[in-house]
């Protein structure tokens, strides 16, 4: 009976080990001069609910490690259970529900149609996930509506019901990219008529997922793909069923609706999961808490430290040096000018670590006006104190390695 009970207490202890055990490489500070261990960040994040890691830009396989890495930490640490990428709603949702059937890489190729995502940097965050047996979850709040995956499920949906309809999913789906060329045109009829057009078929299509549930359910849909679709159909008729010629690329109003919507989403998530503890993936700019100067954009991450004050805690990256991956190609930086916010960070002689700028209250180069890599490569003036929580500095990073299909 001894050796019994001695087995079972080596082997809790094993496995609690093995669960908190995630041999994380970044370090910590308040003061950038003692660096430690993540288990100090604990503190700093007592009270957070939800807790945004920005990337400068999205083609750095590094910063993807990186934030894999802080998932894990807390996840294990603190509690935090559900990832909201920056990525479609509809596309997570969906692909979720299929997530036992699907290897990892299979997995990672669906849940997002950002191809920066499709990586073998994310692959090894999935096959983590899917080891914890759904007490960790990856969903979308993005409402782009060329979701590829969402587009794949709603045709083999109806199909087997109405394979005319079915036919024309695709089609309606992919249409709304023409309300970008009547814009480009200056045809507000034409993009009057597809704006209407596009919202009446995501009417119908959830009128038809209502009326044929049943006959759904028999054929093997799930309850929880049909609400995802019809959450998703919302997400889109809220954004767009208003939006008028101007609208859809001119900057800020075309940022504006969509963050809005981001915004709206990640807040149902909360009231819908009140106990959760979230963490958002997405670029620094959607979850700034405060505009850069001479920008007049209002971010997502502006309305959720409206809405959540300190129980919102947001991360920027800053990068000093690597390789950039974007639609174009690839190129190289090096950020070796002081008017860079990355070459201060990166006088301390650190691969990566977290400064916490909320303790941090030192009158230096952090209360400063500095130049910070934005996405593609694009440079912007900012405050790091004014802007974010804190920032994740990392040395060097390459392009994430992308998935062959």
């Amino acid at each position: 009976m001894n050796k019994i009970l001695t087995f079972l207490i080596a082997l809790t202890f094993c496995s609690c080990n093995a669960q908190t055990d995630f041999n994380s490489t970044i370090e910590f500070t308040s003061d950038l001069e003692k660096f430690e261990n993540l288990s100090k960040l604990k503190e700093s994040f007592k009270g957070v609910e939800i807790i945004a890691i920005g990337e400068n830009t999205h083609g750095l396989g590094e910063v993807y490690k990186a934030k894999a890495e802080l998932i894990k930490f807390l996840y294990q640490e603190l509690g935090f259970d559900l990832v909201l990428f920056e990525s479609g709603f509809g596309d997570a949702a969906l692909a979720w529900e299929q997530m036992d059937s699907l290897s990892s890489k299979e997995y990672t190729n669906i849940f997002s149609s950002n191809f920066y995502y499709n990586s073998e940097e994310i692959e090894n965050l999935v096959s983590y996930v899917k080891s914890q047996n759904g007490t960790l979850k990856i969903q979308g709040f993005d409402c782009q509506p060329q979701q590829n995956y969402l587009i794949k499920r709603m045709t083999e949906i109806v199909e087997p019901l109405d394979s005319i309809f079915a036919k024309s999913v695709s089609l309606e789906m992919r249409s709304f990219n023409n309300l970008y060329q009547y814009e480009n045109d200056k045809d507000t009829l034409a993009f009057i008529n597809q704006r209407d057009r596009f919202i009446d078929f995501l009417d119908n299509y959830s009128t038809f997922l209502s009326e044929k549930t049943n006959e759904l359910l028999n054929s093997g849909v799930t309850e929880n793909e049909i609400s995802a679709i019809k959450k998703s159909n919302k997400i889109f008729i809220q954004t767009y069923s208003r939006i008028n010629i101007g609208e859809i690329m001119s900057w800020p109003l075309a940022d504006n609706i969509r963050d809005n919507s981001m915004f709206n989403t990640v807040k149902s998530f909360k009231e819908e999961n009140p106990k959760s503890k979230i963490i958002i993936w997405a670029q620094n700019s959607h979850i700034e808490n405060k505009t850069k100067p001479n920008y007049n954009v209002d971010w997502m991450g502006h309305h959720l430290k409206k809405a959540f004050g300190d129980k919102y805690y947001s991360i920027g990256t800053v990068v000093y040096s690597g390789k950039n991956l974007n639609y174009n190609g690839t190129f190289d930086f090096e950020h070796k000018d002081s008017t860079f916010l990355a070459y201060h960070l990166n006088k301390f002689q650190k691969e990566k670590y977290i400064l916490d700028l909320r303790k941090h209250n030192k009158n230096d180069f952090t209360k400063k006006l500095l130049l910070g890599m934005e996405n593609n490569g694009n440079t912007a003036d900012f405050i790091a104190k004014d802007r974010f929580d804190g920032l994740l500095f990392i040395n060097y990073s390459d392009i994430p390695k992308l998935i062959q299909k």
